[in-house]
């Protein structure tokens, strides 16, 4: 392998980016290996080692999730831009709306968006009061809970939404992850998507959530699967984009759609004010492998090893 490089980052959000996470500081780093970049952006309040132990671990020759995919992305970055050619070569899919304190959704369908992605279980009630105002304005619900609810809750909660079921497509690991519980939602028809190791835990009936940062693995079958960013770097953004395309293109009907628009949950910077959007569709950056030359080619770039 070449030899490898990386530079630290820190991404600053307005508020909690998920239900299992209060932090507003996000640490990460990119990497050079050869001519292409990667990126490493944990999450340790999802049980990802922090970015000091991944980058250890990576100059020690270990893997982990997030080292196998920022080293896919290097290695696919590396060979097209080599080739002088962009890796946006298809059509990246239309992705949800990832919903944040004070959006409005009848703004936000004008834009073009019909789906939105809500993030559940910190604080139930002003939840259900979202929830109810984004179907009402004829949005389809993705709900996002990080395993914060236990099984009970969330049975009443789900006995409680009534009509609104209707509006409800799917929602990420409802509860702490055990195969008896899952399988009481399931019997239930609750639109179970498995999010957190889905190459482990996921089961026959349910979606699965595609994260190219920590994986390349499909659910077998004819399973559906949706893709999303890791609310990353928008390298790692791009990344996933890119793979978003690719799978839209290959996998026809199991592809369930994609929520790659999640740089507005962090202040700007120079990478994503680089960052364009056609309604609910993101855009290439321009240049060559995932984009960005000119600013990647100028971060003071520090020897792994």
């Amino acid at each position: 392998m070449s030899a490898i490089f990386y530079h630290r980052y820190a991404l600053t959000s307005a508020g909690a980016l998920n239900a299992a996470s209060a932090r507003t500081t996000h640490e990460g780093a990119l990497i050079r290996v050869g001519s292409g970049y990667g990126c490493l952006h944990p999450w340790p309040d999802l049980g990802d080692d922090a970015i000091e132990e991944q980058l250890q671990t990576l100059a020690q020759g270990g893997r982990s999730p997030l080292i196998d995919g920022a080293l896919r992305c290097a290695a696919a970055d590396g060979a097209a831009r080599i080739a002088g050619r962009s890796l946006f070569e298809d059509a990246v899919p239309e992705s949800h709306w990832l919903a944040l304190p004070g959006d409005e959704p009848m703004a936000v369908k004008k834009l073009g968006f019909d789906t939105v992605k809500l993030k559940f279980g910190r604080d139930i009630g002003p939840e259900l009061e979202m929830m109810s105002s984004w179907s009402d304005a004829g949005f389809r619900l993705r709900l996002d809970c990080n395993e914060t609810l236990s099984l009970s809750t969330f049975l009443e909660f789900w006995e409680d939404l009534g009509e609104m079921k209707k509006s409800v497509q799917l929602i990420e690991d409802p509860v702490k992850w055990d195969p008896e519980s899952w399988r009481v939602l399931r019997e239930i028809e609750v639109p179970v998507a498995v999010d957190r190791d889905a190459e482990e835990r996921f089961h026959p009936g349910e979606i699965a959530v595609i994260k190219p940062a920590t994986s390349n693995w499909l659910p077998p079958g004819d399973a559906r699967f949706l893709v999303t960013s890791y609310m990353d770097h928008a390298i790692g953004q791009c990344w996933a984009a890119v793979e978003a395309a690719r799978l839209a293109k290959e996998e026809g009907n199991r592809f369930l759609g994609a929520g790659l628009l999640t740089h507005r949950c962090f202040e700007t910077d120079e990478f994503f004010d680089q960052i364009q959007t056609d309604g609910p569709r993101l855009l290439s950056p321009g240049g060559t492998g995932l984009g960005f030359d000119e600013l990647l080619e100028a971060l003071p770039w520090k020897p792994l090893n």
